[in-house]
């Protein structure tokens, strides 16, 4: 148990998660890939929507996959209509980092929101909105499906540089709805330390009275 200010909390996937960056060459088995998405599934959506939908890549479909995102980060850093213009140059690194990363991974999940729209297409306040609300709902099942996977001891890394390649992914990918987000899955023989975290106290705002327990 871990005390603070006299409250206990109990060690758990929670604090022991890492994102993890170094692969080794050792496959993920179809069961444990299946009770992470299982994971994921249980996740709470609004309404029980479960706009999720989940897209395994594995093999030789993830040298297609690096391929197409090496693509759309060259034409991020190269041509004045790419998706990401003037500003995000510093995120580039970060998204060639990425792609080495994914090249190593045994297993790539893309998490898809199954009712998404096209990001170019315009859309209202209440289409944005909506959209929103199947993210939240997508996030809550990729953290699931990180958590399981650090339940049975396999590393994940939850990684959005996907968009540097989001025209050129997305044809690849050829799916119905919109990618959220990709998350590499398999084993590391590395340690990987925690990083800091901000303190809670400047995170939080209350507002209103506390009701204190009954003793």
């Amino acid at each position: 148990m871990i005390k603070e200010d006299g409250c206990s909390m109990k060690i758990s996937e929670i604090v022991t998660r890492r994102s993890i960056r170094h692969f080794i060459s050792k496959e993920v088995s179809d069961e444990n890939i299946k009770g992470i998405i299982e994971a994921g599934m249980w996740a709470p959506s609004e309404h029980n929507e479960q706009p999720w939908r989940f897209i395994v890549i594995r093999g030789d479909e993830r040298k297609n996959l690096v391929r197409a995102l090496k693509k759309g980060i060259q034409k991020n850093r190269s041509e004045k209509d790419a998706i990401f213009g003037d500003g995000y140059e510093k995120y580039i690194p970060a998204a060639i980092y990425t792609a080495r990363i994914l090249e190593q991974a045994p297993v790539i999940i893309f998490v898809m929101n199954g009712k998404g729209q096209d990001y170019h297409k315009p859309r209202s306040v209440a289409e944005y909105l909506m959209e929103l609300t199947d993210i939240e709902s997508i996030s809550a099942a990729i953290q699931n499906m990180c958590l399981e996977a650090t339940a049975r001891g396999i590393g994940s890394l939850w990684t959005c540089n996907i968009f540097f390649a989001y025209d050129e992914i997305k044809e690849w990918i050829h799916s119905d709805g919109e990618m959220v987000a990709a998350i590499a899955f398999g084993y590391t023989d590395r340690e990987v330390k925690p990083l800091p975290r901000k303190p809670l106290e400047s995170l939080i705002e209350y507002r209103g009275t506390c009701i204190k327990e009954k003793e």
